[in-house]
């Protein structure tokens, strides 16, 4: 009856925030950084751990596109006399958004708190649910632009386009997801949604009217042993954005590296993003670090000119704790 009304309280909640503004990161890892993405994940793997990721865009056409993000999430309340389980999880996530070297930069703080409910007596399945706060600030340098009405004579009566970028205000946000996950020693399952709203500050006036638009994002990963040293993972993501819906999918093979460790691998494999690119992955998994590299390869639409867009993502994680794990040693977790 407990747990029955844990989910019918979260439910509620997640209706509620409607009136949140907020927004994630793109990326082509986003199964190497599922806090970012969802708030119900936050603290539940065996160890503590810390996430970062850094995706240069299109720097093929200049340096238009800059993300970078770091994360932090644990468990509470877990020990020894629990067995090391816990039914509640905290994060701290940080992102900036860098355009035209920092001309124009979006920062974003998230707070994220979850709790969940396990789903069978050994406690190898659980529903989490997860909100999250959001402050986001957006500025621009005006030093480093220049506008063609500047050089204009006769300014005493009219403004130049200068004049006319105003100060973007603070924003803040409530964001919500669920996830459900399954764990064993020879497999893991996640499957989970959440839903932000995205409120976007005009450039010119503070004031003006723009689009704004619910964020949808779904999530599946699957990894599981081929025999006592190789795996497969399984990913795929649909996401709703104002700019652009699209479908993520593909897959990767974990092959064993020979060293003192157990069950470190490199993962090579490769995804699809409908709307414009196909994207290659290695991956690798050795002792208590998780790194990741792709290469965004775009679509002949987007490359007629004889500008080549180039896109590289790297992914760095690592474990805070040293608990033995139980379950497989996943990418995921």
């Amino acid at each position: 009856m407990r747990n029955t009304i844990k989910i019918f309280t979260f439910f509620i909640a997640l209706f509620w925030m409607g009136e949140g503004i907020g927004q994630t990161p793109f990326m082509s890892q986003s199964f190497s950084a599922t806090n970012f993405f969802n708030p119900a994940a936050v603290g539940f793997s065996e160890n503590n751990q810390f996430q970062s990721f850094y995706r240069n865009q299109f720097s093929g056409v200049g340096d238009p596109f800059k993300t970078l993000g770091v994360g932090v999430d644990f468990a509470l309340s877990r020990s020894e006399a629990n067995d090391w389980y816990s039914n509640f999880g905290v994060g701290l996530q940080g992102v900036s958004e860098q355009v035209l070297n920092g001309i124009m930069q979006t920062n974003a703080i998230t707070v994220s708190v979850s709790n969940r409910v396990f789903l069978d007596k050994y406690r190898n399945s659980f529903l989490s649910m997860g909100i999250s706060t959001t402050v986001l600030t957006r500025n621009v340098n005006r030093s480093a632009l220049t506008f063609g009405d500047q050089y204009y004579s006769g300014r005493l009566f009219n403004s130049s386009s200068m004049e006319t970028v105003g100060d973007f205000p603070a924003k803040f946000s409530t964001n919500g997801g669920i996830l459900y996950s399954y764990t064993s020693p020879e497999a893991i399952l996640q499957a989970g949604a959440s839903t932000y709203f995205i409120n976007r500050t005009s450039i010119t006036q503070p004031y003006d009217n723009v689009n704004q638009s619910f964020q949808f994002n779904t999530t599946f990963n699957y990894e599981r042993m081929l025999n006592e040293d190789k795996t497969f993972f399984l990913h795929a993501n649909y996401q709703k954005r104002l700019e652009a819906s699209f479908l993520y999918a593909g897959g990767a093979i974990g092959l064993p590296i020979r060293s003192f460790y157990d069950n470190n691998r490199i993962y090579v494999g490769c995804f699809y993003r409908s709307t414009d690119a196909v994207v290659p992955y290695i991956g690798l998994l050795f002792n208590k670090y998780k790194i990741g590299m792709t290469y965004d390869i775009y679509q002949n639409s987007m490359t007629l000119s004889n500008l080549r867009p180039q896109t590289f993502e790297f992914t760095l994680s690592t474990t805070l704790t040293s608990n033995i794990p139980k379950n497989l040693k996943s990418i995921f977790n």
